[in-house]
């Protein structure tokens, strides 16, 4: 994807800059936090200056409510078929880009320690976060 972008080069051309490379998402989800960073780089066509940006590019990232444990009852545990043994190990990181909702959960099996993982993904026809 080449963007053409305005940014203070060392040439002083302005619209001279292209997007090179892909955008990287970066994630880090914490007991108590969740952010989400894109970084992109910008390479100027005339004098070769690169200009890296960091942001979170209107990515609503959210750590959401765990889940009461009577709604786990009936979870089954991946590894050791365990039914009645998963427990949520930390808030829900929630991420909102465009109309669409993604929810990650953090699982563990008491029976046989397994660890996993479950993104759920849903369409938002309005925001539904308040921040």
């Amino acid at each position: 994807m080449n963007i053409i972008r305005i940014l203070l080069q060392k040439c002083g051309n302005k619209l001279a800059c292209e997007e090179v490379g892909e955008p990287i998402m970066k994630e880090t989800s914490s007991f108590g936090d969740y952010t989400l960073t894109v970084t992109r780089h910008w390479k100027c066509r005339y004098c070769g200056n690169v200009d890296t940006r960091e942001s979170s590019e209107n990515i609503f990232a959210e750590q959401g409510e765990m889940l009461p444990a009577v709604s786990l009852k009936g979870i089954e545990c991946r590894k050791c078929g365990g039914i009645g043994t998963i427990v949520e190990t930390k808030r829900p990181d929630i991420k909102e880009i465009g109309k669409k909702r993604l929810t990650r959960r953090y699982y563990n099996c008491t029976l046989c320690d397994h660890e996993d993982i479950s993104e759920s993904e849903e369409i938002t026809f309005h925001g539904t976060h308040t921040g």
